[in-house]
Formats: C-alpha cells, sequence, structure tokens
C-alpha cells in the first residue's frame, strides 16, 4: 500500500469514526428527549407562549360582560364584605339590564347573624332564585364546607379509567344560596409548574363516600345556562377525559378534562357595579352572560398567563367562553412528540452526512445548517396558525444545532491536526511563510501525489570525495553543515521547498507544494545568491582553518510527480521525474565546463531572463546530447581555469576554443519528459 493510500485509509477510518460518533450522539439525545420529557416540557411551553405573544386568537362576537366590585364601588356603597341585599340589588339590576345570565363568581359560605344580615340573605337568595344565576365553588382536599351537589345532569360515553384523579372537600355558598341557584361551577385554577396559568380545566371531579361526582367548571356552566341546556355528555378513554358535548357542539378535551387557553389581544367588557347600584343600565349587558367579580385592590387574585404577567380570573372564564362558542382549540396532536424527534433524526443525519463536503464551504454551511433549524419553526408557526395544533420547534432546532456543533468542533480538531501534521513535515522544508499558506490551504490535494511543472536546483561541493578522504570526520562535518546552512538559507529566502540533503549536496525545488508563477526566476536568484554567498564567506571560513570549498549548482524545469512518496513505515514529500534527474547529471557539468552554474533545456525553454548555451553533453539515461545553458555573465572562464578546459568547453559548445556560447538569449520548445526515478548521487 502506498504512503498516500495509506493515508487516505486512516482518514477514511476516522471519517467513519466520526460519523458513528455523530450518530452516536444523535440517540443520546433521543433518548434524553425520551427520558427528560417532563422536565423539557417547561422549555416546549414556553415555545407555545411565543407563538401567542406573536399571534394572538383572532377575537370573535363574546357575549360574557365583567361587572366588577371595584374601588369605585366600594368607596360608594361601604367596604367589603356588602350586605347581602346589595349583592341582591346588583343581580336585580344587571338582571333588568337584559343579561341573559348573571353568575357570581363568588364563594359566601358564612351567614350574617345581624339582623341587616339575615334580612339580606334572604333578599340574595330570591334574587338568585327569580333570575337565570350561577354561583361558583371550589375543590380540595380541605374539610367540606357548605355541601352542595351539581345541578347538570352527566351522562358519559366511552371507557371510563379504574381511577380518576380528583378532590375531596368542596367549598361552597349556604345552602340557601346554593340551592336557589340554578347553576353551580368550580372557579378553582391551577397553575403550571412555573405558576403560569395555561390550561382551564372544564370537567372536575370530586370523590365522596357516596361515589364520583363529575362538575363543570364556571365558565363550562354559565355557558350551559346561556345554551339553556340541562346537562352534558362526556366521551373518555383509557387515559380520561376525551370530549364534551353540549348544545350541539363538541370540545375536543385534554385527558385532565380542560382546555388550554388561546388568548386574544382584546379586553373583556368591563363595568362597574357602582353604575349598576345607581340604576344606570348598560346596553352592553343585554342578552349578556354577566359575571360579577371582586376586582378591589387587595381583594383579588390576579395569574400570569401566556401573554399577560397579570389577570383576574374574571377574564380567563371569558376567554374559556369564547373559545368555546368560537369553536378553536389549541392542543398537542398526539404524533406531536414523534414528528419532533423524527425531524430532528433526519436533519441531524444529514447535516452529518453532509458535514464533510459543507467542511470548506463555511457559508453553505450556515446556510444549509440554518435551513434545518429554521424549517421546524415555519411549520410549526403555520400549524398553528391555520389548526391550532402545538409542535415544538425549539428541542428539534437545538439539538440539530448540537449535532452541527459537534460535527464542526471534530472537524476543527481533525483540520488542527492536519495543519500540524504539514508544519512538522515541512517546517524543516520551507520558508515560514509558505508553511503558514499551506497550512490554510487544501491540504488533501498538496499530500496527494499531483503532476505539475517545477524548477529544480541541485548543489554540492566540488571535489568532496577528495576532500573527505583527507580530513577527519569532525572537520568534514564543519565543511558540510558550513555549506548547507548557506544553502538552507538562500533557498528559503525565496520560498523553495527543500527536498533532500544528501551528503554534501542539497536538493530544492519550486512551484510545490504551493503556485509560484516565478519559479524560475526564484530558483536562479537562488542558485547565483548561493554561488555568490559561497565565495564571499569562503575567506572567514578558511580564516578559521577550514578548507576552501567551490560549489556546482545546476537548475532544470519540467513536469514531476510532486507528493508524499516512500514506504509504509516512512515517506516523505518529494519530486519525481525526468528533470530531476537530468539535473542531477547536469550539476556533473559544471566541472567540465569550468563554471559554477548550469541551466537545463527545460529552464531555457521557458526562461524570462537571458540565457547562452554553455556546451552539450550526453548524460547517463538520456538519448543523444542535451544542450547545456548558462547566464551570460557566467560565461567568461574562472581566473586559473586550464586551456584544456577552455579548449573542451569550445569544442563542445560548436565554438572554437576560447570562444564560449551562443547568441545572448536561446528560446526552445520544451523538451518531452516522462516521469522516472529519481538518481541518487
Amino acid at each position: 500500500m502506498s504512503p498516500w493510500a495509506d493515508w487516505r485509509w486512516a482518514d477514511w477510518r476516522w471519517t467513519v469514526r466520526r460519523k458513528i460518533s455523530g450518530l452516536v450522539l444523535i440517540l443520546l439525545l433521543l433518548a434524553c428527549h425520551l427520558a427528560f420529557d417532563g422536565p423539557l416540557s417547561r422549555l416546549r411551553e414556553s415555545t407555545y407562549d411565543f407563538y401567542q405573544f406573536l399571534a394572538p386568537r383572532q377575537a370573535t362576537s363574546n357575549p360574557v360582560v365583567i361587572v366588577s366590585i371595584d374601588d369605585p364601588s366600594l368607596n360608594a356603597h361601604g367596604r367589603w364584605p356588602w350586605n347581602r341585599g346589595l349583592l341582591a340589588d346588583l343581580v336585580d339590576g344587571i338582571t333588568q339590564s337584559g343579561a341573559s345570565v348573571v353568575g357570581l363568581a363568588l364563594v359566601l359560605p358564612e351567614a350574617d347573624t345581624s339582623p341587616e344580615g339575615i334580612a339580606g340573605d334572604k333578599r340574595l337568595a330570591a334574587a338568585l332564585a327569580k333570575n337565570r344565576t350561577a354561583l361558583a365553588v371550589s375543590l380540595g382536599n380541605e374539610a367540606t364546607v357548605s355541601e352542595a351537589e351539581p345541578k347538570a345532569g352527566w351522562s358519559i360515553v366511552g371507557q371510563v379509567p379504574n381511577t380518576l384523579p380528583g378532590f375531596t372537600g368542596l367549598t361552597g355558598s349556604l345552602a340557601e344560596f346554593s340551592n336557589a341557584a340554578v347553576g353551580l361551577g368550580v372557579i378553582r385554577t391551577l397553575p403550571d409548574p412555573d405558576g403560569v396559568l395555561r390550561h382551564v380545566p372544564l370537567l372536575w371531579i370530586r370523590n365522596t363516600a357516596q361515589g364520583v361526582q363529575l362538575w363543570p367548571s364556571f365558565s363550562l356552566e354559565l355557558l350551559r345556562l346561556y345554551a339553556g341546556q340541562d346537562g352534558y355528555i362526556a366521551r373518555m378513554n383509557a387515559a380520561g377525559f376525551d370530549a364534551l358535548r353540549m348544545a350541539g357542539a363538541i370540545v375536543p378535551l385534554e385527558p385532565e378534562g380542560g382546555i388550554r387557553l388561546w388568548e386574544t389581544v382584546t379586553d373583556t367588557p368591563r363595568l362597574s357595579a357602582s353604575t349598576i347600584l345607581s340604576g344606570h343600565g348598560d346596553p352592553r349587558l343585554r342578552n349578556a352572560i354577566a359575571i360579577v367579580e371582586l376586582s378591589a385592590v387587595g381583594l383579588t387574585q390576579y395569574l400570569p398567563t401566556p401573554t399577560h404577567p397579570t389577570r383576574p380570573g374574571a377574564d380567563i372564564h371569558a376567554d374559556a367562553i369564547a373559545q368555546m362558542l368560537a369553536g378553536r382549540y389549541l392542543a398537542e396532536p398526539t404524533h406531536a412528540r414523534m414528528l419532533e424527534r423524527l425531524w430532528f433524526l433526519l436533519s441531524a443525519v444529514v447535516f452529518i452526512g453532509l458535514s464533510g463536503v459543507l467542511a470548506g464551504r463555511v457559508v453553505v454551511g450556515a446556510l444549509a445548517l440554518t435551513l434545518l433549524a429554521v424549517t421546524p419553526f415555519v411549520f410549526g408557526a403555520l400549524e398553528y396558525s391555520l389548526q391550532g395544533a402545538l409542535y415544538d420547534p425549539l428541542q428539534p432546532a437545538l439539538a440539530t444545532i448540537m449535532v452541527a456543533g459537534f460535527e464542526g468542533y471534530v472537524l476543527y480538531r481533525r483540520s488542527e491536526q492536519r495543519r500540524s501534521t504539514l508544519t512538522r513535515q515541512f517546517s524543516q522544508y520551507l520558508s515560514p511563510s509558505v508553511v503558514q499558506r499551506l497550512a490554510s490551504s487544501d491540504t488533501e490535494a498538496i499530500l496527494s501525489g499531483e503532476k505539475r511543472e517545477i524548477t529544480i536546483l541541485l548543489s554540492d561541493i566540488r571535489g568532496f570525495t577528495t576532500m573527505s578522504e583527507q580530513l577527519d570526520s569532525q572537520e568534514i562535518a564543519k565543511v558540510v553543515n558550513h555549506f548547507l546552512g548557506i544553502a538552507t538559507d538562500e533557498i528559503l529566502k525565496r520560498d523553495g521547498t527543500i527536498d533532500k540533503f544528501m551528503g554534501d549536496a542539497v536538493l530544492a525545488f519550486w512551484n510545490a507544494p504551493l503556485d509560484q508563477p516565478d519559479h524560475r526566476e526564484r530558483a536562479l536568484d537562488a542558485g547565483l545568491a548561493l554561488i555568490e554567498r559561497v565565495k564571499r564567506e569562503d575567506a572567514a571560513f578558511t580564516a578559521d582553518g577550514h578548507r576552501s570549498i567551490e560549489i556546482g549548482v545546476a537548475i532544470e524545469t519540467g513536469i514531476c510527480s510532486v507528493g508524499n512518496f516512500g514506504s509504509e513505515r516512512r515517506f516523505d514529500y518529494t519530486a519525481i521525474g525526468s528533470p530531476v534527474n537530468r539535473a542531477a547529471r547536469l550539476e556533473s557539468t559544471t566541472k567540465k565546463l569550468g563554471i559554477p552554474l548550469v541551466l537545463g533545456p527545460g529552464f531555457a525553454a521557458g526562461a524570462s531572463m537571458p540565457v547562452v548555451q554553455a556546451g552539450a553533453f550526453e548524460l547517463q539515461g538520456f538519448k543523444g546530447e542535451v544542450p547545456v545553458f548558462t547566464v551570460p555573465e557566467m560565461q567568461t572562464a574562472p581566473q586559473g581555469m586550464s586551456r584544456e578546459a577552455e579548449s573542451q568547453r569550445g569544442e563542445q559548445s560548436g565554438a572554437p576554443a576560447g570562444v564560449v556560447g551562443s547568441p545572448p538569449s536561446v528560446q526552445m520548445a520544451p523538451p518531452d519528459v516522462a516521469p522516472g526515478t529519481r538518481s541518487t548521487r
């Protein structure tokens, strides 16, 4: 298996592990959603509240009018509690104003034993009996006060559960009041654990020694009297209540026997009790359901609802009546949880499947995540507005974002690992600026093998073999390190890639791993700088007692295979191809020509600077003579060069002895080259 195949295999295994980890996270989130459905309900309810905040229920015709015993009423007729005769006058005044039903949202459990109180109680009982009225009762588990029986009859359809949660105690008004009224309804409310009232019970259960009693809510009892019905029909199943039928209308019920409060922005009409008691009627009371409430400061109870921080109880009864008359209800479909989990599962799996593709496309990935997260909100909003169906988009969206965050973190860590690998692999061979650019580029394309045009530079110390036989190991190391240090510095200054150190030689190339359009110029500049610096520093080097050194530099350009090559145990980023081999052969011609720099035909064919032909040689592994070039400033033979060397240069260049080169610049077609195996020296 090739090193790159091994890399790809490791990368594939990492991808599989990442996807498996993502799927495990999905399953874990689904398990948490199942296990903590109760605790998560508060988050779900907050989402439903937000629906109502953004788009409350459209107001419809509502016959309810609230008559408030408010501060002006107490100022005009004395502090609370009033004489019951005053309440009797209020009930009579409301009925005379045309109200169809009068409901007193009051519990009057104690008798007034004063002479005026006894008379007032009798007057109130008479007013309740002659008008169509309803009184309030409250259920609890405390001792029963003023026993009473439901006024309405009940018919039960369906399966009655074996056990029904209920209350044992009842608090009602005096028996003479309860007997006189034609309706009795429960006014107790049951807020959610966070204190917000979201559900309005319509049916209540009381467990007595004689059996189970079904009690209607105060709002339901008022609606029964308004519709002129004598009783109710309730449908039940194994889970509890299912629906209620009254006056031909079906009211869907929650298993506990209630409906979800769906508020409007329209306030229920209100008028002060003092207005009625002063003898002034109000046209709004004609054919109305009048609810008498105690709303004076300090005497009434306010409850938080989804859209109001404080609402009096009478308003909640009014909204419940309006919902039943309009036939508009909010409810969670039985399949809501399953649909929410299914959407999360599909969206998370899709995102995990596409995360590898989206990793390098941040904007596209963000848009995809936004689409997956926003879609359930759009669906939920439409279902709420059109059907009154409640789906929770927040939890599946948050879970999808959590999965996306996990995927993003894992991909980020993988990217950092790749950057670290590239930095470690190339920091010894590339300049810091190139390493930084390389770390932020497409690492897969860089690490894989690719064919591209590169310019190769090969340089070594002349006569090193003879020198090494004459020097000890420490001196050899100093000479080699001196040269390789200069070569490394000059190559990296021009953003070259150092391929190998081969004894006293260095091999480098340009235009890989990153594109460098001026790779010829960079390589030539590095070669000239290397020759000049070795010559410049030679005096100081020899002054320290070291041997003088001379170098040869060969530069060639061509198409090579560049990438990670080697064995399964070790591989390096290197270049393979005929131009590399040719550069190695060309470097030996510097000795024959007596010049420090030679250029290959591939370099000369595309050179942007003047080059001259210095000769032509038969090179091992290449057919025919290969032309050798140099730059004009290298044409003159170095001082001390033998006449035989000069003659050889002239003969091999096709010029008379002592005459070097050809015209100042040469343009040649690129030679045909094929990838091969690089020859080491």
